[in-house]
Order: C-alpha cells, then structure tokens, then sequence
C-alpha cells in the first residue's frame, strides 16, 4: 500500500518540480526584459523552445499571473507580459503606500514567529548579497518576497488578496535601478545610491516589526514607498510608453 502511493505520488512530483523551472526561467526572461513588456507568449512555440508540454507551461502562466507578470485572456489563448503606463504604474505605488503601511502596523501588532523572523533576515541578506554580486535576478526576487512575507502574515484577508499587486510592482521597478543609469557617467553611484537607501529600508521596517512598535512600522513602510513615488524611476522603467 505504502509503495503503491509513493509510486503514483512520484509523477505529480515530477510535474511540480518541472513546472517550477519553468516558472524561474519565464520570470528572469520577463524581469530582465529579454521577453519584454507587451509581447504576447505563444503556448506552442514556448513549449517547443524550452522542450515542455504544453501543459507545465500552462501551470507556469497561472503563476506568473498571480505575480502580475503577464494578463491572460481571450479564454486562456492569449497570454501577454503586462505593460504599464507611468500613471498606471504611479497609481498602483499610491495604493502600496497606504497597504504596506497596514500590514507592517498588523505584523508588528501581533509580533513575529520564528519562522517569517528568520524568513525576513534571509531576504534582507539575499538583497545585501545581490547587490554586492549585481545579480539582478536575485534583488528582484528578495526584494518582492520581503514586502510578500510582510502582507501575507498580516492577518488581514484583503491585505493578502492584494499580493500579486504587491510582488508586480515589487519587481517592477529594478530594471530602472539596474539598467536605467548606464547611459551616463557616474551610473554605478546612481544604482547603488538608490539600492541603498531602499535597504536602509528594509532594515529598519523588520527592526519595528522585531521589536513590535506598530507605529514605526507603519510608518518607515510607507516612508519606503513614498521615496519611490518621489523619484522618476517609474518613469525610467516604462520608457517605451
């Protein structure tokens, strides 16, 4: 009985494990604009490119969609990397503002457990080692999943519901730090400059929540996303529109 379930377990294993690679390897081509904003992603031609079914694939688009990488439509025909106008963009991080600012304030309320303590401190040293390496992947995806960890584990329903928000926009602007300076001098001091003062940041909202002052969180939250809506880097990472 015991090897019958674990024979009939093994492919559903498989599937996942495939399904994960190609969700990793879509969402670097999106973040790095290698597959940029607007193209549609054609099902067959994809699934013979990375040599999948069709079916792993379809799997991998519900995710990114669910992060706010791509819209699908048109009953499930048309899958489409997301592309946002400034003001869209500008719209979005106002309503970031007011919700990271509340989930910090109930994360700090209800204090931390060990595990999303020590799931923070790993995204905040990922983020410190990304930037040492310039591994842009690697910012994007640690700076997405510290707000992520933050709204998830608020305790608020709607505030979680709102998480593919919160991990699109997270995301959305790192190709402006990254790439957006390289066409003039000094660029290296520009990027580091702001992806510095945003780990200031991040570090001083898991220090409120660590030691549970609602207040400072909800504050130096909404203090964070203010700076960006103060800069022209959405402006920078919609350049096409």
């Amino acid at each position: 009985m015991g090897e019958e379930s674990e024979r009939t377990s093994l492919p559903v294993f498989e599937r996942t494990r495939l399904v994960d690679k190609v969700t990793k390897h879509l969402r670097e081509l999106i973040i790095s604009r290698e597959i940029p904003p607007g193209s549609q992603l054609l099902q067959l031609d994809l699934a013979k490119t990375l040599g999948v079914s069709r079916t792993p694939l379809r799997e991998a688009f519900r995710i990114l969609e669910r992060d706010g990488l791509v819209r699908i439509s048109n009953g499930n025909r048309t899958v489409e990397v997301v592309r946002w106008t400034p003001e869209e963009l500008r719209d979005l991080y106002e309503v970031r503002e007011v919700v990271d600012g509340l989930a910090a304030r109930l994360v700090a309320r209800q204090g931390l457990d060990a595990e999303l303590d020590s799931n923070l401190k790993d995204v905040l040293a990922q983020m410190e080692e990304a930037v040492t390496k310039r591994d842009h992947t690697m910012q994007v995806e640690a700076h997405a999943a510290f707000h992520a960890l933050i709204a998830e584990h608020c305790g608020n329903g709607r505030v979680s519901a709102l998480l593919p928000l919160i991990r699109m926009t997270s995301s959305s602007l790192h190709h402006a730090v990254e790439l957006g300076f390289t066409d003039k001098d000094g660029a290296e001091k520009v990027r580091r400059r702001y992806l510095d003062a945003g780990q200031d940041h991040h570090r001083a909202v898991y220090e409120a929540l660590r030691t549970g002052d609602e207040r400072k969180a909800e504050e130096v939250a909404r203090r964070h996303i203010r700076a960006t809506l103060r800069t022209d880097l959405i402006e920078r990472a919609t350049p096409e529109n």
